[in-house]
């Protein structure tokens, strides 16, 4: 079978006429029939399987139907089980592709953001080694400016390393979702031919990145200001009278509503927009025009994905949080012992959590691919699509 045209992962609405529908026309193959079987599979069909029912998919008479699976999913909706093990079946199939760019890169920016780190940190502790044994008031003063130059240094360096590792981060992340894409159809993309596929997608990427941020950004302070000119008339009535339990009550209620709506305007955005790299790389989309399919995407499965994020957060935050934890007591100990080595182990500190960024980026973007393929193939067809493509 030919690769998987890049066309074919557009949305229905950017076809002709007759794929405008959300599921594929009558006369195209359903799951478990085939026009003709696989090679290898002899001259009978696949049996229809029965339509979805609780008892799950494929309940034929007999035997269970299997849909086909060319790579690291079955062609079918997927259960959330389903997408997690997925995610981890897409490490194991293309290793190569999936581990040596986020290494690479992030080990790079790890390294520059660590070297910042530790020349901040030891002119700080330098400066503040110097303000101790000063005696000299004159001199005090002029060590002390010298702290805060350098606090300021510090403090913008790390600005710096963030920065780029949001950025790095950003373009793995699009790499890592095509990557994912061809393991779906069994093909091994090589690293190479990931980054000629993506190359020209990078900067709608970090755009789109920039413009979701900003959306949540304002959403915020939106809330922030009805919350605060809340708390600011609660206030006003309570310094209008006579300040009793129950009027401070109500404002700290207002403050924490204020708090827990923020929250879950973040919770809201982030879930409902968390499709928007997939549908960019995968569907050349624009900037806009992706975040809006992720929109329509998530629309009646707002539940279902921020299960799975949350489910995918939880996994990724053991292991990373597991080693942290290892790490941060052998560097503490380290630190206490060997006052000076500080800085030292403050940059290997930075350059270790960048190693491990990289080694649980992939799983996360994996989850990210599977979750958008998973809601176009309930809700537009695409597991037809695919199983052409795949030639099963």
């Amino acid at each position: 079978m030919n690769d998987y045209d890049d066309s074919d992962w557009r949305s229905p609405s950017d076809g002709s006429a007759d794929q405008q529908s959300p599921r594929p026309r009558d006369d195209a193959p359903r799951f478990g029939a085939y026009g003709s079987p696989p090679p290898g599979r002899g001259d009978a069909g696949y049996p229809v399987p029965p339509a979805f029912n609780d008892a799950g998919w494929g309940a034929a008479p007999g035997g269970f139907f299997l849909a086909p699976k060319p790579g690291i999913i079955p062609l079918r909706p997927l259960s959330i089980g389903e997408i997690i093990s997925g995610a981890f079946e897409s490490l194991r199939a293309n290793p190569r592709a999936m581990f040596l760019p986020s290494l690479i890169v992030l080990t790079a920016t790890g390294a520059l953001s660590a070297v910042l780190n530790y020349f901040g940190t030891s002119l700080l502790f330098s400066n503040l080694n110097s303000l101790i044994d000063s005696s000299d008031v004159d001199s005090s003063d002029v060590t002390f400016s010298g702290i805060l130059s350098t606090f300021v240094g510090s403090f913008a360096s790390q600005v710096v390393g963030l920065l780029l590792t949001a950025l790095a981060t950003t373009i793995l992340t699009g790499l890592l979702i095509v990557a994912v894409s061809r393991s779906v159809l069994g093909r091994i993309a090589t690293p190479g031919e990931v980054w000629e596929r993506t190359r020209g997608r990078i900067l709608p990427l970090i755009g789109q990145t920039l413009l979701i941020t900003l959306i949540t950004l304002v959403a915020d302070i939106i809330i922030a200001i009805i919350g605060i000119a809340l708390i600011a008339i609660v206030t006003s009535f309570i310094m209008g009278s006579d300040p009793g339990v129950g009027a401070i009550i109500a404002a700290l209620l207002v403050a924490f509503a204020l708090a827990v709506l923020l929250f879950f305007a973040v919770v809201f955005l982030i879930v409902r927009l968390s499709l928007a790299p997939a549908a960019l790389m995968l569907e050349n989309t624009g900037v806009v025009e992706g975040i809006g399919r992720s929109w329509a995407l998530t629309r009646g499965s707002f539940w279902r994905v921020l299960g799975i994020l949350v489910l995918a957060g939880l996994i990724t935050g053991l292991v990373t949080g597991t080693l942290s934890f290892g790490l941060g007591m052998v560097f503490g100990v380290v630190s206490v012992g060997l006052p000076a080595a500080h800085p030292l182990v403050s940059a290997v500190t930075v350059l270790l959590t960048s190693v491990l960024s990289a080694l649980v980026l992939p799983f996360t973007a994996a989850v990210t691919a599977l979750t958008y393929i998973d809601l176009r193939m309930r809700t537009e067809g695409l597991d037809v699509e695919l199983r052409q493509a795949a030639g099963v």
